[in-house]
């Protein structure tokens, strides 16, 4: 049983905290737009790797519904053994890292683009990090409260942003239909369903609901939400700038700055700015959370509170370490590269911890030792 986390969230805190971290990939920089060719089809792209998600974190779920109250961090040792169930946590955890240090990074530079261009990115990123190993300290039941009243105002948000520009849509920009054919569409697609790869991080949240047999339910809630609102936004972002999408680096910061009502409403960046913030400190504040936990769990440590300020700090150093800047940071969310990471961790080893429980029970009744 989990033990160093005494909190408890319900199935709607759940939602919240997975959408805003599904969101923010389209708020930063949404790469099944800027990452690949698929242009105006994106939105194509982003239906259909919702819905192979479905099955995906119901399998999810499944596996975790298997072995009440632990995480995955604990499951995986009950399965592997202590050895190579511990090099599994350990790189769960380091994808927790990897995750958390890509958001404060583009989180930051989103900062330096918009307000601030003068300030070293540095100062956003300790600031960011400190600010969310504080939230993190304070537990999973603080930090989904906190959630809920961030997912409000986000979404709220988003739906200005998506509205306003209504002036400035040219509905051809989205014909002809896939145009170059479909391998765009396709590349697009396998990056999409690579970043539904973060969701990985309901695994560490399952043990801590206060209804665990709601998860399933609100995890298909939340693909539907998330998916219907990317699925908005990237089209969006097509009917305003046309041929010009594949450009695009911030599409959300493009939007703000190209309101225009005169005498009225003009260069709302503040619109997506205030989002970022929501939910860029959302998800790191869940995925510092949760390394704090895999690695309390992984060294059997007793206080998990201890670890937040040193987690932090090592994700601004990753930061650094692996996106010298943003272009870097953009470059890395590929089919070729996060892909890649993401099938293999959220998609291959969690089918491989499925089979090997199985193969583990029938070695436990050949041998007499399980039912």
């Amino acid at each position: 049983m989990a033990t160093l986390e005494g909190g408890r969230i319900s199935s709607r805190q759940f939602l919240a905290l997975l959408v805003l971290t599904r969101l923010l990939a389209a708020l930063i920089d949404a790469p099944t737009i800027s990452g690949t060719s698929a242009e105006h089809d994106a939105w194509i792209a982003v239906i259909i790797s919702t819905v192979m998600a479905v099955p995906w974190v119901l399998f999810l779920v499944h596996l975790s519904s298997m072995y009440p109250g632990m995480t995955i961090i604990q499951y995986s040792q009950v399965i592997l053994g202590p050895y190579l169930g511990r090099l599994v946590g350990l790189m769960f955890v380091v994808f927790f890292l990897q995750q958390s240090a890509y958001t404060v990074r583009i989180g930051a530079n989103a900062y330096t683009t918009t307000i601030m261009p003068e300030t070293p990115q540095w100062v956003f990123i300790g600031l960011l990090t400190f600010l969310s190993a504080n939230a993190a300290r304070s537990g999973i039941e603080v930090l989904a409260r906190s959630s809920s009243v961030s997912f409000a105002i986000s979404l709220v948000l988003l739906v200005l942003l998506l509205v306003l520009p209504f002036n400035v849509m040219d509905f051809g920009n989205l014909f002809p239909v896939m145009a170059r054919g479909w391998q765009p569409v396709q590349e697009a697609t396998l990056l999409s369903f690579a970043i539904y790869g973060e969701l990985l991080v309901m695994a560490m949240l399952v043990p801590y609901l206060a209804e665990p047999r709601e998860a399933g339910r609100y995890i298909i809630y939340t693909l539907l939400l998330s998916g219907l609102l990317f699925t908005l936004f990237t089209m969006v972002v097509a009917l305003v700038f046309g041929p010009f999408v594949s450009a695009l680096i911030m599409p959300a910061l493009s939007l703000g700055r190209i309101i225009h009502y005169p005498l009225v409403l003009e260069r709302l960046e503040v619109i997506p700015l205030i989002a970022w913030t929501l939910s860029a400190g959302v998800k790191q504040c869940l995925f510092l959370w949760a390394a704090m936990l895999g690695i309390a769990q992984l060294f059997e440590l007793s206080d998990l509170q201890g670890l937040a300020y040193p987690v932090g700090a090592l994700i601004g150093v990753l930061s650094e370490w692996f996106f010298s800047d943003v272009v870097d940071a953009s470059d890395f969310m590929t089919v070729q590269r996060f892909g890649t990471i993401s099938f293999f961790v959220t998609v291959a080893t969690p089918l491989f911890l499925y089979a090997m429980t199985f193969v583990r029970r029938l070695i436990q009744r050949a041998t007499g030792k399980g039912r």
